[in-house]
């Protein structure tokens, strides 16, 4: 096992509501046992890491950058949280963006080749699982802060991970983000909390009926109704359909889903925790299906700071117009360079590795 320099060095305290579990530490390891037949969803090297939580799946392009990737910028990519998420969710984005710079695609704890089981499945445990993966790139010799990209409600955990460690990430994409309704927006921020029905779960979970209860949820009828809502069409990418279909066969597959449906992976008042981003933020999302609500925008004063696009689609609008959502994102992130470099320049003459003058001239 080791730890990484970066998680070695003692930082600024962080909120009370946002400290972590101990040091994160990770470790590379290898090929782990692993009996599930579950191909790889994505065309990218698959590595593991262990150590403080759930061992994690990831998938990384371009790493035969040998000693360029100190001066490279990863994008992070994290999936959705449904029945059947995978990283085979962002496959549009993986593909796009892996061909041109570094790109790590998580599995999040409970989902694709990630351990899954009977874990207690949190919105902690999501976040930690995003730094943990950013740490691993860190080892790895990415040195750079990283892009940092989530889909529905994992932008919640995205927004978490960048509040709690801003200086590990250079911008924020959120993709039809989570808790950014009108009623949502309104409620009280309640780190502590979750919106957890524990009876729900406790029907869910009851040892008599919960596979079947699973099996049901996860039929390739009920798997393609929900994709449906999603597209907000009948037009649904049937690859991630037939992956979806051999993700949720798998052992342990249940007890994440569970946790999602019960509500225990939602934070209360999440909006509140979106306006603390420190990071140019970038949120995209559609016009169609059940999950691109973002009505609430206009009620967050930090709003006015943040880029949104709508697109004519569901709430994945890479699968539906990957090139004019790639055109948007490279266009946020062009100024989100922009704003990084100066504000470095910034500090450097902050600390006296620059004169004063300089910092009107940054390139």
């Amino acid at each position: 096992m080791y730890q990484t320099a970066a998680a070695a060095q003692s930082g600024p305290a962080l909120p009370t509501d946002l400290m972590l579990r101990g040091p994160l530490k990770s470790r590379p390891a290898g090929s782990p046992p692993n009996s599930l037949p579950l191909p790889p969803a994505l065309d990218g090297e698959l590595h593991f890491v262990s150590g403080a939580g759930p061992r994690l799946a990831l998938y990384i392009s371009r790493l035969d950058a040998g000693s360029e990737r100190g001066n490279l910028t990863p994008l992070v990519v994290v999936h959705s949280v449904n029945a059947a998420a995978s990283a085979a969710e962002v496959r549009p984005v993986f593909e796009r963006y892996g061909a041109t710079r570094p790109v790590v695609a998580i599995d999040l704890p409970g989902f694709g080749q990630s351990e899954r089981g009977a874990l207690k499945y949190s919105p902690q445990m999501m976040t930690e699982a995003i730094l943990r993966a950013v740490e691993y790139l860190q080892g790895l010799g990415f040195k750079r802060p990283a892009d940092l990209m989530a889909v529905s409600l994992s932008c919640e955990f995205a927004a978490l991970a960048a509040v709690a460690r801003p200086h590990w990430f250079r911008s924020v994409a959120l993709v039809s983000p989570t808790g950014l309704d009108s009623a949502a927006v309104m409620g009280a921020y309640e780190p502590d909390q979750t919106k957890e029905k524990r009876m729900l779960r406790r029907v869910l979970e009851a040892p008599l009926w919960a596979q079947a209860v699973y099996r049901l949820l996860t039929s390739r009828a009920s798997i393609r109704y929900f994709l449906g809502r999603t597209w907000g069409s009948v037009a649904i990418d049937q690859k991630l359909l037939e992956y979806n279909l051999l993700s949720v066969q798998q052992p342990g597959a249940r007890y994440a889903p569970f946790a999602f449906v019960s509500g225990a992976l939602f934070t209360p008042g999440i909006g509140k925790l979106y306006t603390r981003l420190q990071q140019p933020v970038w949120i995209a999302h559609g016009m169609r299906g059940d999950f691109s609500d973002c009505d609430g925008l206009p009620r967050l004063r930090a709003a006015d700071k943040w880029r949104v696009d709508v697109f004519a689609t569901g709430a994945l609008p890479f699968f539906e117009v990957p090139s004019l959502f790639a055109s948007r994102y490279d266009a946020f992130l062009r100024k989100a360079r922009t704003q990084s470099d100066a504000a470095r320049w910034r500090r450097r003459v902050a600390v006296g590795l620059l004169p004063v003058g300089a910092a009107g001239t940054h390139p």
